[in-house]
């Protein structure tokens, strides 16, 4: 019987702490949540039906960042118990904890049909805590496979709600989550604005995992905006930290940020002595298939440095493969298919709706008619039966209304699907003219190295053959390439084309090749290697394009060229 008491004290002291914590997941000791779930999993088989509930939820939060499927496998007893017992606030945590177990998974539209459920549960209790975590889960969700208006948009609601309660600490997380959207849109320096704001409050928790994300957040900015020095004194600032509390994942991006900053300063050596020690580090980690690509990356561009042309292809060939392997398209496509099926559900069970109420007005109808004895009340019956009518008429008419909007909504989460597409395909044809223009370079200067050979001297005359050889066996066999770019050219380009061909009918089929290039942003001297002809040709090729267009000196081609 005491032990019986005791086992039910040890539950209701559980309960109290899963209520208050339930949103605190991501501010705890790992060593603590283990001690949490250890006395959890005790006391879990001898607890039973409400009381039950909470306990599930917590030892799901838990296994968030330990093993995702318990997490999903917990929650969903936690789900089910609460529809059960009818238990709104335990149902919409354990929406959320489902959603945040299929995000690690990379269920994304399951994780966002389970997180859109938690959110409207949660706007109906009102608990800003529970709301806020749901909408910056929701952020994450969209900012993982790339809609980053989107993740903006809950992002900034969840900072509202956070300056809203006064929770600094929240407040400085959501800093940080908006900088690095902006980041990846592509503005860094209104994302320094934010990580700046963020380490400000972070400092005054002396939260040292979370110091050093913003503080690598920042370096990777200044990387990009080209400021190396500050970059380079935030990145070794977090490094620091990091070896610190011994945080591997985390180490292995900095340690690539410190490489890339070290080659462009020319500090070759440190840079190679940098990625080996993250390679070293990442073959350790469980899920390093990214970390790697990233790596083959930065070494194709060390060795393209060291002159090494070789190695950096080969290391380039493993960058691609590795890249295409874990590229996953379809992420887009299978979340905007999600929000499509969810949306119409949710419109079919407005429409079931109304047809009820259509109904049960009929009826009404019907029986105040039969009713009916004296002819004033007929009459009354009959006016406020058109007036419902009309009243009746006026929503069904809004709701067609709201209905199509939404139809345009979803249409345009398609296109701007086909969009990013479209963007990544320019993005890989952009990258195939680069890379010819460079083989293309390297095989003019084969051209120099010939002519400068000495003809009189037979001996010395094999020995540098042979060198050369040796060194540029390798290089050839550019058709291929070529072939390849300008038939993506066709294929991408394809409306333009058609409408520069029909507009400018005179433009001979070399004068529409020169503009697609200028349009793709290329420069003279990389158009020069891709066609193999003279800087001087291309320039004035560029001056006959722009006589032909009619332009004036003073406007710009290529902006001319997107306009068409």
């Amino acid at each position: 019987m005491k032990k019986l008491m005791k086992l039910t004290f040890f539950i209701l002291v559980f309960i109290g702490l899963t209520m208050h914590c339930q949103t605190n997941i991501w501010d705890e000791n790992p060593s603590d949540s283990q001690i949490e779930l250890d006395s959890l999993l005790t006391i879990l088989p001898y607890s039973r039906g409400k009381d039950k509930i909470p306990l599930l939820n917590r030892v799901a939060e838990i296994y968030w960042s330990i093993n995702s499927n318990k997490t999903i496998e917990y929650a969903n007893e936690a789900l089910q118990l609460a529809q059960e017992f009818n238990d709104k606030n335990q149902e919409g945590l354990a929406l959320i904890n489902l959603c945040q177990g299929y995000l690690f998974n990379d269920f994304y539209d399951k994780a966002l049909q389970l997180g859109l459920q938690s959110l409207e549960i949660r706007k109906g209790i009102e608990n800003d805590y529970d709301l806020a975590f749901t909408l910056r889960t929701l952020g994450w969700l969209y900012y993982d496979i790339g809609y980053f208006d989107k993740a903006l948009e809950y992002h900034t609601e969840t900072l509202k709600i956070h300056e809203k309660i006064g929770d600094k600490q929240r407040i400085a997380y959501s800093y940080n989550s908006i900088g690095l959207i902006h980041e990846h849109k592509g503005d860094c320096n209104l994302a320094l604005s934010f990580f700046k704001k963020s380490l400000e409050l972070k400092k005054a928790f002396n939260n040292k995992d979370r110091i050093a994300e913003t503080m690598k957040n920042m370096g990777v900015c200044y990387r990009k905006i080209n400021e190396l020095d500050s970059a380079k004194t935030f990145l070794e600032s977090s490094l620091e930290i990091t070896n610190q509390i011994k945080d591997d994942q985390n180490k292995v991006h900095i340690l690539n940020e410190l490489s890339i900053v070290n080659l462009k300063l020319g500090n070759f050596d440190k840079c190679y002595l940098l990625l080996k020690e993250s390679r070293l580090i990442m073959e350790g980690l469980m899920d390093n298939k990214e970390w790697i690509v990233e790596n083959d990356r930065i070494m194709s561009d060390y060795y393209l440095a060291k002159q090494d042309y070789k190695e950096a292809f080969n290391y380039y060939k493993k960058y691609a493969e590795g890249n295409s392997e874990i590229f996953s398209s379809n992420k887009s496509e299978k979340l905007t298919e999600m929000r499509i099926l969810y949306e119409d559900e949710r419109r079919e069970s407005e429409i079931k709706l109304l047809e009820q109420q259509r109904n049960l007005e009929a009826q009404k109808r019907k029986l105040l008619l039969i009713g009916s004895i004296l002819s004033v009340i007929i009459a009354i019956l009959i006016i406020a039966s058109l007036w419902n009518n009309i009243k009746k008429k006026k929503a069904i008419y809004l709701q067609s209304h709201k209905l199509s909007k939404e139809k345009l909504r979803t249409q345009s989460l398609l296109r701007e699907n086909l969009e990013h597409k479209l963007e990544f395909r320019m993005k890989e044809l952009t990258n195939l003219a680069l890379f010819i223009s460079q083989r293309t370079s390297i095989y003019k200067d084969l051209t120099k190295s010939f002519k400068s050979l000495n003809f009189t001297d037979i001996k010395q005359l094999k020995k540098d053959i042979n060198a050369l050889i040796k060194e540029y066996t390798f290089k050839f066999d550019f058709n291929e390439d070529i072939q390849r770019f300008h038939t993506n050219v066709e294929t991408l380009q394809s409306d333009f084309l058609f409408r520069i061909k029909e507009k400018y009918p005179h433009l001979t089929n070399k004068d529409v090749q020169l503009a697609v290039q200028v349009k793709l942003k290329l420069s003279s001297k990389e158009i020069a290697n891709i066609n193999n002809i003279s800087l001087n040709s291309v320039e004035i090729g560029r001056h006959r394009l722009r006589k032909k267009l009619n332009l004036d000196k003073k406007e710009n081609l290529v902006s001319f060229l997107e306009s068409i």
